[in-house]
Protein backbone atom coordinates (compact mmCIF):
# COMPACT_ATOMS: atom_id res chain seq x y z
CA UNK A 1 0.00 0.00 0.00
CA UNK A 2 1.60 3.62 -0.63
CA UNK A 3 2.59 5.68 1.77
CA UNK A 4 0.14 8.52 2.65
CA UNK A 5 2.20 12.03 2.64
CA UNK A 6 0.45 14.95 4.73
CA UNK A 7 1.28 17.97 3.02
CA UNK A 8 1.01 21.82 4.31
CA UNK A 9 0.26 24.89 1.84
CA UNK A 10 2.11 27.94 2.79
CA UNK A 11 0.13 31.00 1.05
CA UNK A 12 -3.01 30.36 0.25
CA UNK A 13 -3.45 32.08 -2.97
CA UNK A 14 -4.44 32.13 -6.58
CA UNK A 15 -1.72 29.36 -7.45
CA UNK A 16 -2.65 27.06 -4.33
CA UNK A 17 -6.70 27.64 -5.15
CA UNK A 18 -5.53 26.14 -8.58
CA UNK A 19 -3.69 23.48 -7.82
CA UNK A 20 -5.95 22.24 -4.80
CA UNK A 21 -8.08 19.80 -6.81
CA UNK A 22 -5.04 17.99 -8.36
CA UNK A 23 -4.20 16.42 -4.58
CA UNK A 24 -7.19 14.26 -4.48
CA UNK A 25 -5.74 12.94 -7.99
CA UNK A 26 -2.18 12.39 -6.79
CA UNK A 27 -2.15 8.93 -5.26
CA UNK A 28 -0.49 9.04 -1.46
CA UNK A 29 -1.02 12.75 -1.14
CA UNK A 30 -3.60 14.42 1.57
CA UNK A 31 -3.91 18.18 2.19
CA UNK A 32 -3.12 18.49 6.35
CA UNK A 33 -2.98 22.02 6.80
CA UNK A 34 -2.65 26.05 5.32
CA UNK A 35 -0.60 28.57 6.71
CA UNK A 36 -1.05 32.84 6.10
CA UNK A 37 0.32 35.58 8.15
CA UNK A 38 -2.85 37.16 6.79
CA UNK A 39 -5.63 36.89 9.63
CA UNK A 40 -8.28 35.05 8.52
CA UNK A 41 -7.04 33.61 5.16
CA UNK A 42 -5.89 30.14 6.24
CA UNK A 43 -9.40 29.64 8.03
CA UNK A 44 -11.34 30.49 4.94
CA UNK A 45 -8.94 28.47 2.58
CA UNK A 46 -9.19 25.73 4.71
CA UNK A 47 -13.09 25.79 5.55
CA UNK A 48 -13.43 26.19 1.19
CA UNK A 49 -11.21 22.92 0.99
CA UNK A 50 -12.19 20.90 3.95
CA UNK A 51 -8.75 21.16 5.22
CA UNK A 52 -8.15 20.27 8.87
CA UNK A 53 -5.59 22.60 10.07
CA UNK A 54 -5.40 26.24 9.63
CA UNK A 55 -2.47 27.93 10.55
CA UNK A 56 -2.35 31.92 11.33
CA UNK A 57 1.62 32.01 10.34
CA UNK A 58 3.77 30.30 8.62
CA UNK A 59 6.17 29.39 11.89
CA UNK A 60 3.35 26.96 13.17
CA UNK A 61 2.95 25.71 10.00
CA UNK A 62 6.14 24.18 9.89
CA UNK A 63 5.87 23.35 13.63
CA UNK A 64 3.17 20.80 12.73
CA UNK A 65 4.98 17.65 13.11
CA UNK A 66 2.41 15.48 11.34
CA UNK A 67 3.13 17.81 8.03
CA UNK A 68 5.83 16.23 5.55
CA UNK A 69 5.71 18.20 2.57
CA UNK A 70 5.59 21.87 2.06
CA UNK A 71 3.83 23.62 -0.89
CA UNK A 72 5.08 27.45 -1.29
CA UNK A 73 3.17 29.41 -2.89
CA UNK A 74 4.02 32.79 -1.60
CA UNK A 75 5.18 36.11 -4.19
CA UNK A 76 8.92 34.85 -5.82
CA UNK A 77 10.48 37.85 -3.18
CA UNK A 78 9.48 35.29 -0.65
CA UNK A 79 10.63 31.71 -1.86
CA UNK A 80 14.33 31.78 -0.04
CA UNK A 81 12.59 33.15 3.17
CA UNK A 82 9.81 30.57 3.28
CA UNK A 83 11.59 27.94 1.70
CA UNK A 84 14.31 27.65 4.25
CA UNK A 85 12.10 28.53 7.08
CA UNK A 86 10.14 24.89 6.12
CA UNK A 87 13.29 23.37 5.49
CA UNK A 88 15.25 24.34 9.02
CA UNK A 89 12.36 22.04 10.16
CA UNK A 90 12.76 19.74 8.40
CA UNK A 91 10.35 19.72 5.89
CA UNK A 92 10.68 18.31 2.46
CA UNK A 93 9.42 21.55 0.08
CA UNK A 94 8.12 22.00 -2.98
CA UNK A 95 8.24 25.86 -4.34
CA UNK A 96 6.35 27.49 -6.83
CA UNK A 97 7.94 28.52 -10.07
CA UNK A 98 10.14 31.14 -10.11
CA UNK A 99 12.54 29.05 -7.93
CA UNK A 100 13.51 31.98 -6.20
CA UNK A 101 13.77 35.61 -6.67
CA UNK A 102 17.50 35.33 -8.23
CA UNK A 103 20.26 33.14 -8.91
CA UNK A 104 21.94 34.11 -5.25
CA UNK A 105 18.87 33.25 -3.61
CA UNK A 106 18.51 29.78 -5.36
CA UNK A 107 21.63 28.78 -4.96
CA UNK A 108 20.97 29.61 -0.94
CA UNK A 109 17.68 27.47 -1.23
CA UNK A 110 19.78 24.53 -2.46
CA UNK A 111 22.51 25.07 0.03
CA UNK A 112 19.77 24.34 2.66
CA UNK A 113 18.36 21.82 0.99
CA UNK A 114 22.14 19.80 1.19
CA UNK A 115 22.58 20.72 4.81
CA UNK A 116 19.52 19.78 6.20
CA UNK A 117 18.89 16.58 4.17
CA UNK A 118 15.61 17.29 2.71
CA UNK A 119 14.07 16.89 -0.60
CA UNK A 120 13.62 20.56 -3.02
CA UNK A 121 12.03 20.76 -6.25
CA UNK A 122 10.83 24.05 -8.39
CA UNK A 123 7.17 23.42 -9.37
CA UNK A 124 7.56 23.11 -13.08
CA UNK A 125 4.63 21.36 -13.80
CA UNK A 126 5.23 21.14 -17.84
CA UNK A 127 7.82 18.46 -17.39
CA UNK A 128 6.23 16.37 -15.20
CA UNK A 129 2.77 15.75 -17.79
CA UNK A 130 2.88 12.56 -20.04
CA UNK A 131 3.02 14.72 -23.05
CA UNK A 132 6.17 16.44 -22.58
CA UNK A 133 7.73 13.58 -21.28
CA UNK A 134 6.87 11.54 -24.44
CA UNK A 135 7.69 15.21 -27.00
CA UNK A 136 11.68 14.43 -25.54
CA UNK A 137 11.54 10.81 -25.85
CA UNK A 138 10.73 11.28 -29.76
CA UNK A 139 13.43 13.80 -29.94
CA UNK A 140 15.81 12.19 -27.77
CA UNK A 141 15.02 8.84 -31.00
CA UNK A 142 15.51 11.01 -33.73
CA UNK A 143 12.68 11.17 -34.39
CA UNK A 144 12.09 14.31 -36.46
CA UNK A 145 15.89 14.46 -36.75
CA UNK A 146 18.27 16.95 -35.54
CA UNK A 147 16.61 19.54 -33.60
CA UNK A 148 17.71 22.90 -34.78
CA UNK A 149 15.37 25.78 -32.84
CA UNK A 150 12.38 25.97 -30.35
CA UNK A 151 9.83 29.13 -30.85
CA UNK A 152 7.31 29.71 -28.24
CA UNK A 153 5.18 31.76 -26.68
CA UNK A 154 3.74 32.51 -23.19
CA UNK A 155 1.81 36.11 -22.93
CA UNK A 156 -1.63 36.81 -20.97
CA UNK A 157 -3.72 40.06 -20.91
CA UNK A 158 -3.29 41.03 -17.68
CA UNK A 159 -5.06 44.71 -16.53
CA UNK A 160 -2.69 46.98 -15.40
CA UNK A 161 -2.32 47.19 -11.17
CA UNK A 162 0.98 48.23 -9.51
CA UNK A 163 -0.40 46.63 -6.56
CA UNK A 164 -0.44 43.35 -7.89
CA UNK A 165 2.17 40.93 -7.68
CA UNK A 166 2.94 40.68 -11.23
CA UNK A 167 3.84 44.52 -11.96
CA UNK A 168 5.50 44.73 -8.22
CA UNK A 169 9.08 45.10 -8.01
CA UNK A 170 8.71 44.67 -4.36
CA UNK A 171 7.32 41.21 -5.01
CA UNK A 172 9.95 40.14 -7.37
CA UNK A 173 7.27 41.04 -10.17
CA UNK A 174 7.69 40.93 -14.36
CA UNK A 175 7.11 38.64 -17.33
CA UNK A 176 10.18 37.27 -17.13
CA UNK A 177 9.99 35.54 -14.20
CA UNK A 178 6.52 34.83 -13.86
CA UNK A 179 5.52 33.41 -17.07
CA UNK A 180 8.78 33.32 -19.37
CA UNK A 181 10.45 30.75 -17.27
CA UNK A 182 8.10 28.67 -19.06
CA UNK A 183 9.26 28.44 -22.28
CA UNK A 184 13.08 28.93 -20.99
CA UNK A 185 12.79 25.94 -18.94
CA UNK A 186 11.13 23.69 -22.22
CA UNK A 187 13.69 24.72 -24.30
CA UNK A 188 16.00 23.46 -21.76
CA UNK A 189 14.09 19.89 -21.00
CA UNK A 190 13.81 19.79 -24.87
CA UNK A 191 17.71 20.06 -25.63
CA UNK A 192 18.64 18.14 -22.30
CA UNK A 193 20.89 21.17 -21.37
CA UNK A 194 20.77 25.13 -19.99
CA UNK A 195 21.36 27.55 -22.82
CA UNK A 196 25.15 28.97 -23.38
CA UNK A 197 24.58 32.83 -24.89
CA UNK A 198 21.36 34.67 -24.38
CA UNK A 199 19.75 38.02 -24.96
CA UNK A 200 16.56 40.00 -25.19
CA UNK A 201 14.56 42.68 -25.28
CA UNK A 202 11.91 44.36 -23.16
CA UNK A 203 9.28 46.74 -22.60
CA UNK A 204 9.26 48.13 -18.62
CA UNK A 205 6.03 49.66 -16.20
CA UNK A 206 6.51 50.55 -12.83
CA UNK A 207 10.27 48.65 -12.92
CA UNK A 208 9.11 45.34 -14.40
CA UNK A 209 8.92 43.88 -17.61
CA UNK A 210 6.09 43.66 -18.88
CA UNK A 211 6.67 42.52 -22.46
CA UNK A 212 9.81 40.32 -23.76
CA UNK A 213 11.87 38.89 -26.71
CA UNK A 214 14.52 36.52 -25.85
CA UNK A 215 16.89 34.63 -27.95
CA UNK A 216 19.01 30.83 -26.62
CA UNK A 217 21.92 29.48 -28.20
CA UNK A 218 22.84 25.99 -26.72
CA UNK A 219 26.37 24.14 -26.87
CA UNK A 220 25.98 23.12 -30.53
CA UNK A 221 24.42 25.98 -32.02
CA UNK A 222 21.02 25.02 -31.39
CA UNK A 223 18.30 27.96 -30.82
CA UNK A 224 15.72 28.86 -29.45
CA UNK A 225 13.50 31.99 -29.31
CA UNK A 226 10.46 33.25 -27.04
CA UNK A 227 7.97 36.04 -26.46
CA UNK A 228 6.17 36.35 -23.49
CA UNK A 229 3.94 39.64 -21.97
CA UNK A 230 1.62 40.41 -19.60
CA UNK A 231 -0.22 43.07 -21.86
CA UNK A 232 -1.39 40.73 -25.04
CA UNK A 233 -2.54 37.44 -24.99
CA UNK A 234 -1.11 34.58 -27.54
CA UNK A 235 -1.70 30.90 -28.11
CA UNK A 236 0.61 29.28 -25.70
CA UNK A 237 2.22 27.32 -28.50
CA UNK A 238 5.76 26.31 -29.24
CA UNK A 239 7.35 24.88 -32.18
CA UNK A 240 9.98 22.31 -32.33
CA UNK A 241 11.79 22.21 -35.49
CA UNK A 242 14.36 19.82 -36.53
CA UNK A 243 16.11 18.02 -39.82
CA UNK A 244 13.35 16.02 -40.40
CA UNK A 245 10.24 17.55 -39.27
CA UNK A 246 8.70 19.18 -36.68
CA UNK A 247 6.48 19.46 -33.78
CA UNK A 248 3.68 21.69 -33.14
CA UNK A 249 2.87 21.91 -29.32
CA UNK A 250 -0.46 23.72 -28.46
CA UNK A 251 -0.54 25.03 -24.78
CA UNK A 252 3.22 23.90 -24.45
CA UNK A 253 3.37 24.53 -20.36
CA UNK A 254 0.44 21.93 -19.77
CA UNK A 255 0.52 19.83 -23.18
CA UNK A 256 -2.05 17.27 -23.43
CA UNK A 257 -0.85 16.26 -26.94
CA UNK A 258 1.23 17.12 -30.02
CA UNK A 259 1.11 17.44 -33.66
CA UNK A 260 4.33 15.84 -35.08
CA UNK A 261 5.16 16.56 -39.08
CA UNK A 262 7.52 14.78 -41.38
CA UNK A 263 8.89 17.08 -44.14
CA UNK A 264 9.58 13.94 -46.90
CA UNK A 265 6.66 12.12 -46.21
CA UNK A 266 4.13 14.74 -45.54
CA UNK A 267 2.94 12.31 -42.98
CA UNK A 268 1.21 14.45 -39.78
CA UNK A 269 0.23 12.85 -36.85
CA UNK A 270 -1.45 13.77 -34.16
CA UNK A 271 -0.68 12.37 -30.03
CA UNK A 272 -3.18 12.95 -27.43
CA UNK A 273 -2.40 12.48 -24.12
CA UNK A 274 -5.15 13.51 -22.17
CA UNK A 275 -5.59 13.89 -18.36
CA UNK A 276 -8.43 14.64 -15.53
CA UNK A 277 -8.12 18.21 -14.21
CA UNK A 278 -5.39 20.92 -14.78
CA UNK A 279 -2.24 18.51 -14.45
CA UNK A 280 -1.00 19.32 -11.41
CA UNK A 281 -0.91 15.95 -10.09
CA UNK A 282 2.04 15.11 -12.19
CA UNK A 283 4.42 16.94 -10.36
CA UNK A 284 2.45 16.07 -6.72
CA UNK A 285 3.66 13.02 -8.01
CA UNK A 286 7.02 13.13 -8.75
CA UNK A 287 7.85 14.93 -5.18
CA UNK A 288 6.27 11.68 -3.41
CA UNK A 289 7.87 9.29 -5.64
CA UNK A 290 11.52 10.88 -5.22
CA UNK A 291 11.04 10.75 -1.22
CA UNK A 292 9.89 7.11 -1.37
CA UNK A 293 13.14 6.53 -3.15
CA UNK A 294 15.32 8.37 -0.60
CA UNK A 295 16.00 10.69 -3.33
CA UNK A 296 16.39 14.49 -2.29
CA UNK A 297 15.90 16.15 -5.57
CA UNK A 298 14.46 15.43 -9.13
CA UNK A 299 16.29 14.11 -12.08
CA UNK A 300 13.55 15.83 -14.33
CA UNK A 301 13.63 19.10 -12.75
CA UNK A 302 17.35 19.24 -10.98
CA UNK A 303 18.14 21.97 -8.66
CA UNK A 304 21.04 22.90 -10.35
CA UNK A 305 19.18 23.70 -13.50
CA UNK A 306 16.79 25.90 -11.25
CA UNK A 307 19.76 28.10 -10.23
CA UNK A 308 21.31 28.54 -13.50
CA UNK A 309 17.92 29.60 -15.07
CA UNK A 310 16.99 31.91 -12.45
CA UNK A 311 21.33 33.13 -13.66
CA UNK A 312 19.90 33.59 -17.17
CA UNK A 313 16.74 35.67 -16.03
CA UNK A 314 19.45 37.47 -13.99
CA UNK A 315 21.21 38.82 -16.47
CA UNK A 316 18.51 39.34 -18.88
CA UNK A 317 16.28 41.79 -16.58
CA UNK A 318 19.49 43.79 -15.43
CA UNK A 319 20.26 44.36 -18.47
CA UNK A 320 16.52 45.77 -19.52
CA UNK A 321 16.94 48.11 -15.92
CA UNK A 322 14.57 45.21 -13.44
CA UNK A 323 16.48 45.19 -10.46
CA UNK A 324 14.46 44.45 -7.14
CA UNK A 325 14.53 46.08 -4.23
CA UNK A 326 18.17 44.92 -2.19
CA UNK A 327 19.48 44.39 -5.76
CA UNK A 328 22.80 45.80 -7.01
CA UNK A 329 23.07 46.30 -10.63
CA UNK A 330 26.23 44.10 -12.47
CA UNK A 331 28.47 45.95 -14.44
CA UNK A 332 28.92 45.11 -17.83
CA UNK A 333 25.23 44.25 -18.71
CA UNK A 334 24.25 46.96 -20.25
CA UNK A 335 24.76 45.50 -23.90
CA UNK A 336 22.27 42.85 -23.18
CA UNK A 337 24.35 40.04 -24.99
CA UNK A 338 25.75 37.06 -22.46
CA UNK A 339 27.68 34.07 -22.38
CA UNK A 340 27.31 31.35 -19.57
CA UNK A 341 30.37 30.32 -17.93
CA UNK A 342 31.67 26.17 -18.96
Amino acid sequence: MKKTYNWGIMGPGFIADKVLPSFAKAEGARVLAVGSNTPGKAGAFAGKWKIPRAYENYEALVNDPDVDIIYITTPNAFHLDHARLAMEHGKNVLCEKPFALNAKAAEEMKVCAEKQGVFLMEAMWTRFMPAVIKIKEWVDQGVIGEVHQVVSDFSYDHPYDPGYHLYDPKAGGGTLLDGGIYPLSFAGYIYGECPREYFGYANLKNGVDVRDSVVLRFSQGQMASFICGADTASPWCSMIYGSKGCIRVPSFFAASGFEMEHYESGKKQCVSMPFEGLGYQFELCEVMNCIDQGKKESSRMPLAESVTYMKVMDALRQSWGVVYPGESRRAGVENGYFKTAD
